[in-house]
């Protein structure tokens, strides 16, 4: 079987192209939820990511030859929208991508249109290629890398935008690992400026974790900075590393989730301007949005622009990376360590760790879960996150990585490691203000004094007794060797080095 069904050109009936966003926002007009701030507001059939009707085809097989087949057949008569966009601002490294949709889903073409830069080169050949019907009565993404260095997806039954904004995403994270000598990381990055002695300092962050770990609530903090301290937001999603430790950022627009919104001043505010669009929003009969009625559903999201976030700029890319965070949200962790190695912080992005909360399953809370550079968006060979990473700290030793925990020390009735917390042992890490210690049973270094955070509070061998934690954490290693084992291609320096 060739992959022709794949990388062939789309024939349709129509082809709707070149539209700007305000056209594509017309021609949606007639699916938009009237409402009192007059942003847009769009509803879905699926709320959420089809991730387990996701497949890698590394080679195309007769069945899946036959149903794109039946898809290619069916756009033969049918409307359709391309957008072209380009992922990065960087001129050096830009992805293009050229999106396909039926006509009368032309919103996933506007909100797809504001979420990504204007195409540098409009007669480039793309490095990527997405095609979404989402009338097919079956749900199925099928995801093809080429050996030529492009990547295509067909996204089928599915008309929830998060599927769309993360086929080119997650294509462009896999190029920049296998073709441009980086790796793409599922993190928010910001740029502190530090008084540091006398002395204002600049430093690059990037900051990792799970869905609920506090990735975007760390990434969009001011941490209570006065000028001239402070803080340049770059990203809340994806940032793609170079081995030379430079990230560029990837997205014109933030996409956050509205849940918990309203308690977030800067981000509400955020939804209700011009060019907001908000995805599975309560909209009541009078036209007042509520984002804490999740009747529709608890994933409400909303594109909203860069310039209605304080502390935002035009640039998105960090010039250089000094500081990574991996969250995590754990009953059994300090709120902060220090990674002691480049093989101990490779061996953590591989862990991608944190635990199950009460809302995600109240029979299993506190259990481990695990995603791979806590990045469920990986398209294959998962251990060269690891490799690649490994090789990047290595070859830049100017990089500190820390392990945040989010949760409770002690369980869901210990101490609380409040958001403020988190957002002063950062600072002091950034600043140089925390005495370190090593710890030989978590094998990395553990805040000893801080200035801004008492930690006598959360220390876990006070909270547990010492023999008990010890037990809960010789426990907690026998596991994640268990699921490092699984990775055959991960070096062995990076396996041996949980402690």
């Amino acid at each position: 079987m060739t992959d022709a069904v794949f990388v062939e050109e789309i024939e349709c009936g129509n082809l709707w192209y070149d539209l700007s966003s305000e056209e594509l926002k017309m021609m949606a007009n007639r699916t938009s939820i009237h409402n009192e701030w007059g942003i847009t507001v769009y509803h879905t059939r699926v709320k959420s990511r089809s991730a387990k009707f996701t497949y890698v085809v590394k080679e195309v097989t007769p069945e899946i030859e036959r149903e794109l087949k039946a898809v290619r057949d069916y756009l033969k008569g049918t409307d359709v929208i391309l957008v072209r966009r380009d992922i990065c601002q960087n001129i050096r490294n830009r992805f293009r991508v050229d999106f396909f949709v039926t006509r009368e889903y032309a919103r996933l073409a506007h909100m797809f249109s504001n979420s990504f830069f204007e195409p540098h080169d409009k007669d480039a050949e793309p490095d990527i290629v997405v095609v979404q019907v989402p009338e097919w009565k079956e749900t199925k993404i099928y995801i093809h890398p080429t050996e030529d260095g492009r990547v295509f997806t067909f996204c089928l039954g599915s008309d929830y935008y998060g599927e769309t904004k993360m086929a080119a995403l997650r294509a462009a994270m896999y190029l920049m690992r296998e073709y441009r000598n980086g790796l793409g990381m599922h993190a928010g990055g910001k740029l502190y400026r530090l008084r540091i002695g006398k002395d204002i300092k600049r430093f690059g962050v990037l900051i990792l974790g799970l869905s609920g770990t506090g990735k975007t609530t760390i990434t969009l903090s001011d941490h209570g900075l006065k000028s001239p301290e402070g803080i340049s937001i770059k990203q809340d999603d994806i940032m793609l590393l170079r081995n030379d430790s430079f990230a560029y950022g990837t997205e014109n627009m933030f996409y956050i989730k509205t849940d918990n919104v309203t308690s977030q001043p800067y981000l509400f505010y955020a939804t209700q301007v011009p060019g907001a669009i908000a995805e599975n929003a309560w909209v009541d009969d009078e036209g007042e949005i509520d984002f804490d009625n999740w009747t529709i559903t608890t994933n409400g999201r909303c594109i909203v622009p860069r310039y209605a976030i304080p502390h935002t700029e035009n640039n998105v890319d960090l010039p250089r990376t000094d500081f990574i965070f991996f969250n995590t949200r754990r009953y059994d962790l300090p709120p902060l360590g220090r990674l002691i190695s480049p093989e101990q912080a490779a061996c953590y992005l591989m862990l991608g760790e944190s635990s199950i909360t009460s809302a995600e399953d109240p029979t299993r809370v506190g259990e481990s879960k695990r995603v791979v550079a806590f990045n469920p968006f990986i398209i294959d060979d998962p251990h060269k996150e690891g490799n690649k990473f490994y090789e990047i700290l290595k070859k830049n030793p100017h990089i500190k990585v820390f392990l945040i925990n989010t949760g409770f020390v002690g369980g869901e009735k210990g101490v609380k490691i409040k958001p403020q917390d988190t957002m002063n042992l950062i600072v002091d890490a950034l600043s140089g203000n925390i005495e370190w210690q090593f710890d030989p049973v978590l094998g990395y270094e553990v805040v000893k004094s801080s200035r801004r955070v008492e930690m006598e509070k959360f220390d876990p061998y006070r909270i547990y007794g010492r023999s008990r934690y010890e037990e809960i954490l010789n426990k907690l290693f026998k596991e994640r060797k268990g699921w490092l084992s699984q990775f055959e291609g991960l070096l062995p320096e990076i396996k041996k080095a949980l402690r």
